[in-house]
C-alpha cells in the first residue's frame, strides 16, 4: 500500500529568482495541471522556507502569483497517486530496489530503467520516490524524516540516485552539487568507436527550436556552456563503452553530447532514432523493427558512480552502481 501523502521539496535556484510559484511547481509537477496547482496552493498543500535565502526574507501570503526568492526551498504535500501502472509495464515492489549505501543521513539505490524518479503524466504510479517512500514508512513508520531526492535521472537511465534523510543532509549535498563538488561518473555504450581514447565535448546546448519535440537539446552557439569528458572503457566490434564525467548538467547533456560527436548513445530514442520515432514511442510500445534499429528498448545510458564528501563527518565517500542485466547483457555480447 502506498502512502497517502507525498512530500517533495524543491530549492529554487538562481534562473527561478522572481518567478512566480505556481510557475515553478508546474515545472517541477509536471504529471499536475496548472489549475490543480493552483488549487493545492490554496489548500495550503504548499509551504515556503527561507532556507538558504541569504536575506531570509518574510514570505508573503502563499498565492499562486508569488514571486520566489534564490535559496528558498518550496515544500509540496500532496496525496499519492493511486492509479496502476501503465499495461505491460514492471511492476516494481519497494524491497525490489537495491540498496548501494544506508546510514542515518544518507540513502542511495540503483535506480532500474524504465522507471521515473517522479511521477509524471504519462506515468503516474509506480515511480521511484513512491517505492522508495513506501519501503521507509514499512521500515520506520511516519516518525522519521521521509527521504528526499537530491539529484535526478531521466526515466530510461539507470544508476546511482541519492536521497538526503534529514534537512541538513539534503542542504550540504545540495551545496556539493551546486558548487560542482560531487564527481559523477556515467557508462555509455555508443555507436561507433571514438577517434582517440579520451577526451573533452565543450560545446554549449540550447533547445532544439527546429524539433517537434520541446525537450530536445541541440549544440547551439546561443546555448549554455556544457562540458563533457570521456574516456573509452572498452572497445566492442561496433560499439564503444565511454565513461562520461559531466562537468556541467544540462538537460540531456550526455545523450546530446554524444550524438553532436557523430556517436550516439545505443537505445537513445531520440537522440539516435529522431523526433518521429520518438513521438511514437509516446503513443504505445515501438515495433521490433524499431527497437532493432535502436539495439536496445531504452537508452544504454547508466550513472555508474559518485564521489563528495558525506554531509554529516565530512569524509570522502565513493558508491558505485553494477549494471542492469539488459545493458551488461549488450555490452557482454559484443
Amino acid at each position: 500500500m502506498s502512502l497517502s501523502v507525498h512530500e517533495w521539496r524543491f530549492e529554487v535556484g538562481s534562473p527561478d529568482h522572481g518567478n512566480r510559484l505556481d510557475t515553478f511547481l508546474a515545472r517541477h509537477l509536471d504529471w499536475r495541471s496548472r489549475n490543480r496547482i493552483q488549487d493545492a496552493i490554496r489548500k495550503n498543500c504548499v509551504r515556503i522556507l527561507s532556507h538558504k535565502d541569504p536575506q531570509q526574507a518574510l514570505i508573503g501570503q502563499l498565492k499562486a502569483g508569488l514571486k520566489l526568492r534564490c535559496g528558498q526551498e518550496v515544500v509540496v504535500r500532496l496525496p499519492a497517486p493511486h492509479a496502476e501502472p501503465e499495461a505491460g509495464s514492471r511492476r516494481w515492489e519497494p524491497e525490489q530496489i537495491p540498496i548501494v549505501f544506508d546510514d542515518d543521513h544518507l540513502l542511495a539505490v540503483n535506480k532500474p530503467p524504465h522507471i521515473n524518479v517522479y511521477p509524471s503524466r504519462r506515468h503516474r504510479a509506480g515511480s521511484l520516490i513512491e517505492l522508495v517512500h513506501e519501503a521507509h514508512r514499512r521500515r520506520y513508520g511516519s516518525t522519521h524524516y521521509a527521504p528526499t531526492l537530491c539529484h535526478r535521472l531521466d526515466r530510461e537511465t539507470s544508476g546511482l540516485v541519492l536521497f538526503a534523510k534529514s534537512r541538513s543532509a539534503r542542504a550540504e549535498i545540495s551545496r556539493q552539487l551546486e558548487e560542482r563538488k560531487v564527481e559523477k561518473t556515467y557508462l555509455a555504450l555508443v555507436v561507433g568507436e571514438m577517434p582517440e581514447r579520451e577526451g573533452r565535448i565543450d560545446l554549449p546546448l540550447g533547445r532544439d527550436e527546429t524539433s517537434a519535440v520541446e525537450i530536445k537539446s541541440v549544440v547551439t552557439e546561443s546555448g549554455q556552456p556544457a562540458t563533457t569528458r570521456w574516456r573509452i572503457a572498452r572497445l566492442l566490434a561496433e560499439h564503444t563503452v565511454l565513461e562520461l564525467f559531466p562537468e556541467t548538467g544540462r538537460q540531456h547533456q550526455l545523450r546530446a553530447h554524444c550524438a553532436a560527436t557523430g556517436h550516439p548513445i545505443v537505445g537513445d530514442k531520440l537522440y539516435l532514432g529522431g523526433d518521429e520515432l520518438f513521438l511514437r514511442s509516446l503513443d504505445g510500445p515501438l515495433s521490433d523493427e524499431d527497437i532493432a534499429s535502436l539495439g536496445l528498448d531504452r537508452q544504454a545510458l547508466h550513472a555508474w558512480r559518485m564521489s563528495f564528501s558525506h554531509p554529516a563527518t565530512s569524509a570522502p565517500v565513493t558508491l558505485e552502481a553494477p549494471l542492469w542485466p539488459d545493458m551488461a547483457d549488450l555490452i557482454s555480447s559484443g
